[in-house]
């Protein structure tokens, strides 16, 4: 079946509405359509048609190799996408300017290959450039209602061509209108359902920490009800030195102020840091030494995101962002152009870079005083050095208290954090933190509250650590003697107890994780070096190959006319006694012959109008085939295929004949 007039034109300019590629849309929707208006065609073969495809693939391979230099994100795929209706242009419109209203798949795939696919399967590629470009302009994601209703009108324009005859006009339009209607409505509410389902799986993936906190609030689960579900995916990765000294937590982000299970910092104020002279390094304090350093490598949230650091940390290298900004409080955030960055840490423990402490490092919430001098009771705290506290304190949480992932919710007579000390003393890491630090300021001993990552996962196939979402951890820094030091309390069995929910196919989500990354370092590398500029001597041997496919010594065919059969004969005598000259012929004879200057398919399209012949020419279209075949291809056509055209062109004569019409044979 023929495609339905102007319906590719219409669908390039829709897809240049979407995208915004008028330019390209346009002239495009014209090469297209006003083949209609041509009366000369080429006779183009399979190998033409194959040639053709491998052109297009090749402007594919160079389109993603641009694409995969170019862009900063995979966001690339969108692009590639919407540049799809340009790359496979040329095939469709050799189809369009063809005698053939179908191409062999062969054509198409190189592994459908004659020799061993004898039963030729064939399809009309207009329809599916139809598709593309649908397709390409849904991925300009506009957000508008202007899609829906255009690609419902394309949709319903195929249709209303293939409609059964048995309706009227007035009920199938009605049905449409309701069908699409049911559509716009479906959808909205599946655009409801995903928004809901990615809250959901962000959540779910995250669990209680985000991978890049707020570094002014930080919600807790304390007094959540049900179980904490951590992601077993990758954050981020830990290269060590040669002397493999690596800390064993990453600080996020730190906070002073808590109230109803929130973490807040309070006056916190970034200054932004300038770079050095390569504006890849950035001095966070002033250098000291001895000093370690590790490789840390991330992923930024659309070029955003807070800098894991170890205590001590005073100078980042091979940091390619734009802007750094760091607060009182040793939180460091990050602003650029690229979403993957792999920079190097200098550091040294007995470093001091965060403010001394305030008033509010001794701040506890009215809410939980009781509470804590409850427990303070029990510790018998009395005449003891910061030191011996802080040792008692561990001793406590470490011998009292469980580790889960259970959250027990709230109690109707107690905070949630109260509970934790009083009734169930059981919980997760933020328990332990926020209990530890109140409990130490309740002591008259400055403390803070921590975010972060834990390292301990060694990774033999990549030789790095692996620092996954459910590795994220909260911890005290308390001040003593004159810096802030790191304080876990939380039991050691946190770790084992998250490992041991460790999915038994998670080694197959890491190989992908881990060639993915090896991608992106290859990816950034590019970006860097200088063959960025010279980008194109990728796509040279691309070039070189999709010319090799074209042969000028061997130019397709072009018919401007046909002539009758006399005059075919005295050209070229490969076909000259293809039965169907036989029917041309008989229909010559009945009133109804062809033009000197038209083709076989515009002489058929014509005599469609006939409403004595409309029911034999649909029979006509794979004898017409085996005809131009049998009579153009170089290749010719099989044993069988010959024997086909024999018998297809006898039976419609017969045809013919039964239905009582005039001919002369």
């Amino acid at each position: 079946m023929n495609i339905p007039p102007l319906l590719l034109g219409a669908t390039l300019l829709f897809w240049g509405w979407q995208t915004g590629l008028w330019i390209i849309a346009v002239p495009s929707a014209i090469l297209l359509e006003v083949a209609r208006f041509l009366d000369w065609q080429w006779e183009l073969t399979t190998e033409d048609f194959q040639k053709i495809a491998n052109l297009c693939l090749s402007l594919l391979v160079i389109l993603i190799i641009y694409l995969l230099v170019s862009s900063r994100s995979l966001y690339f795929i969108y692009a590639l996408f919407q540049w799809l209706p340009v790359i496979f242009l040329p095939l469709v419109t050799a189809q369009v300017y063809s005698t053939s209203d179908r191409i062999d798949l062969s054509a198409l795939f190189l592994l459908l290959k004659q020799e061993s696919n004898p039963e030729k399967i064939s399809i009309d590629f207009r329809y599916l450039y139809f598709a593309l470009c649908i397709l390409a302009a849904s991925a300009a994601n506009t957000g508008n209602i202007g899609f829906y209703l255009g690609m419902s009108l394309l949709v319903a324009v195929i249709l209303w061509f293939r409609r059964s005859q048995r309706f009227y006009p007035i009920i199938w339009l009605c049905l449409m209108v309701l069908v699409a209607s049911i559509g716009f409505v479906s959808q909205m509410g599946l655009h409801q359902l995903h928004l809901r389902l990615e809250q959901a799986t962000i959540a779910w993936l995250s669990g209680f920490f985000t991978r890049d906190a707020d570094p002014n609030q930080k919600s807790t689960a304390i007094g959540d009800l049900g179980r904490l579900k951590l992601s077993n995916g990758i954050v981020f990765r830990v290269a060590p030195d040669d002397q493999g000294n690596v800390p064993q937590l990453l600080r996020e982000s730190t906070y002073n102020k808590y109230q109803g299970g929130i973490w807040v910092a309070t006056n916190s104020e970034f200054d932004r840091l300038e770079p050095l002279d390569n504006e890849t390094t950035w001095l966070l304090a002033e250098s000291v030494n001895p000093s370690s350093e590790i490789t840390i490598s991330a992923k930024l949230d659309q070029g955003q995101g807070l800098l894991k650091l170890p205590d001590g940390s005073f100078q980042v290298e091979q940091l390619p962002i734009l802007e750094l900004e760091q607060n009182q409080y040793g939180t460091v955030k990050v602003a650029g152009e690229t979403n993957f960055i792999s920079y190097e840490i200098q550091f040294n423990p007995n470093l001091e870079n965060d403010s001394p402490p305030t008033e509010d490092d001794l701040q506890v919430p009215l809410a939980e005083q009781v509470a804590i001098q409850q427990v303070l009771k029990e510790l018998d705290v009395a005449g003891k050095s910061s030191q011996e506290l802080m040792q008692q304190i561990q001793v406590f949480f470490q011998s009292e208290f469980n580790y889960s992932l259970d959250l027990a919710g709230k109690s109707d007579n107690f905070t949630p954090l109260s509970t934790f000390l009083l009734q169930n003393r059981s919980g997760h890491c933020e328990y332990f933190a926020a209990a530890t630090t109140l409990l130490l300021r309740s002591l008259g001993i400055p403390a803070r509250y921590a975010i972060g990552y834990s390292v301990h996962e060694f990774s033999s196939l990549e030789n790095q650590y692996l620092v996954r979402a459910r590795h994220g951890h909260a911890w005290t820094l308390v001040y003593l003697d004159g810096r802030w030091q790191e304080f876990d309390t939380t039991p050691a069995s946190w770790i084992p107890l998250e490992d041991a929910n460790t999915p038994t196919w998670g080694f197959i989500s890491d190989w992908w994780s881990w060639l993915s990354f090896q991608l992106t370092i290859w990816i950034d590398k590019l970006k860097q070096s200088q063959i960025l500029k010279y980008w194109w001597w990728l796509v040279i041997p691309v070039v070189i190959f999709a010319g090799r496919q074209f042969n000028p010594k061997r130019r397709v065919k072009r018919l401007r006319s046909q002539e009758p059969i006399n005059a075919i004969a005295t050209i070229e005598d490969n076909g000259v006694d293809s039965e169907f000259y036989t029917i041309e012929q008989l229909l010559q004879e009945m009133g109804f012959a062809r033009n000197p200057s038209e083709s076989l398919k515009s002489w058929l399209n014509r005599l469609q109008a006939d409403l004595t012949l409309s029911p034999y020419l649909s029979n006509l279209q794979k004898i017409v085939e085996l005809h131009y075949r049998y009579r153009f291809d170089p290749q010719g056509i099989t044993t069988d295929e010959r024997e086909q055209l024999k018998q297809q062109t006898q039976a419609w004569i017969e045809e013919y004949r039964l239905r009582n019409l005039e001919f002369r044979i």
